[in-house]
């Protein structure tokens, strides 16, 4: 699987561009209410997509459920998120506040357009695509070794 491995120069570019949106959405008083219920996508009619970096990144090192359906993301636990550190660019531009859904939605392509551009820099493909057809994939490419 290595075309798909992040390196580790390129993991800490991907943190440093997620503290700066983390920063950015503190000073404007966004807070995450650690509920879950982003989570369950299809209850709330919303997809998560992300890149195929963000993917990797988000997934490493842990093996693949067989399904990774698009209803409620698999990564949530008992109400929690266990990829809280690693989540994704889309994860940290959603609130449940649909009163400020045009200013996050602002911000998200903002910082959007920054990842595109990491993965220029970086030479990776873009695929932007929801999050089970990204783990899906590398799922289908780990099986491959």
């Amino acid at each position: 699987m290595r075309d798909c491995k992040v390196s580790d120069e390129l993991v800490r570019e991907l943190r440093r561009l997620y503290r700066e949106l983390d920063e950015e959405t503190a000073r404007r008083g966004w807070r995450c209410r650690a509920c879950g219920e982003c989570c369950h996508f299809a209850r709330h009619g919303h997809e998560l997509f992300c890149s195929q970096v963000e993917a990797e990144y988000l997934a490493a090192g842990d093996e693949l459920a067989d399904e990774t359906g698009d209803e409620v993301c698999m990564f949530l636990e008992n109400s929690r998120c266990t990829r809280h550190e690693r989540r994704t660019l889309g994860c940290r531009t959603y609130f449940c506040d649909a009163a400020r859904a045009q200013e996050m939605s602002a911000l998200a392509e903002f910082y959007l357009a920054r990842l595109k551009s990491l993965h220029d820099r970086w030479g990776r493909p873009w695929r932007y695509e929801r999050l089970s057809a990204q783990l899906a994939r590398r799922k289908a490419l780990s099986g491959k070794e």
